[in-house]
Formats: C-alpha cells, structure tokens, sequence
C-alpha cells in the first residue's frame, strides 16, 4: 500500500478516538464496504455526537477536529442491507494529530490533487503507520 492507495474515513470524534484507542473495533454505516487494508481515521468537525466522549472516559477538551488522528485495519464488513459493521483491528493514535484535514462526505475518501494539503498529510500519515505497526 502506498499513500496513493491510502483512503480515510470521517467520524464523529468520540468515536474517532475510541476507535484509535482501541476502545471501539467497528464502525456502522448503511453501505457495505470491499475496502481491507490500513485506514485513516478522521475526526469531523461535528459535534452531535459529543456526549459519547463520557462514554467512553474521554477529555473532549483534548480532542482534535477537522484532523487525521490515527489509523486502523480494516478486516471485514459483516451486516445486512442498510446495517453493516465495518470489523476493525490494530488500532493507532498518532502521537500528533494532523490538523487542517477536510473531510469528506463519502464514506471512504482519498488523496486530491485539488488538495494538496491532503496529499502531504497523506503522505505523514503512511509514515507514523510505518513507524507505530
């Protein structure tokens, strides 16, 4: 896998950090999923799901947004139509959260030439997963 190959996924950021910190090892969405592989995880600017920090024993206070926080692998998808769990494993928390990420819309997104910015933390974050796996 390179960079290019790399996608990332944008999630409320209580779950976001439970994922990379291994508090929470699937991700729900209603479409199903044949990407495997390393994932990049996201933080989304929203906030309607910010109660959930509690939940799972998080300083919100900390929290990064609008940033790519860590990674995981992204084993299987199991479900049925419109409810499918995306099975994940080997979570990792960058210990420096890159910051000025747009997220996008669509479930998984990847690197833009019209932004060049993701492209460059694209390529940093390949480089902590090099490092932290």
């Amino acid at each position: 896998m390179t960079p290019s190959d790399l996608r990332a996924i944008s999630i409320h950021a209580p779950f976001a950090y439970a994922i990379c910190l291994g508090l929470k090892d699937e991700e729900y969405r209603t479409q199903p999923t044949k990407i495997r592989g390393w994932v990049l995880i996201h933080s989304s600017k929203n906030k309607a799901s910010d109660e959930y920090f509690t939940d799972y024993g998080i300083d919100s206070a900390t929290a990064k947004r609008g940033a790519i926080i860590g990674a995981c692998k992204l084993i299987d998808c199991i479900g049925i139509s419109g409810d499918y769990a995306y099975c994940l494993e080997r979570p990792l928390l960058f210990p420096q959260a890159l910051e000025g990420v747009r997220g996008q819309q669509s479930i998984f997104w990847g690197v833009s030439k019209s932004a060049p910015e993701r492209d460059y933390a694209f390529k940093l974050a390949w480089e902590m997963i090099q490092c932290l796996s």
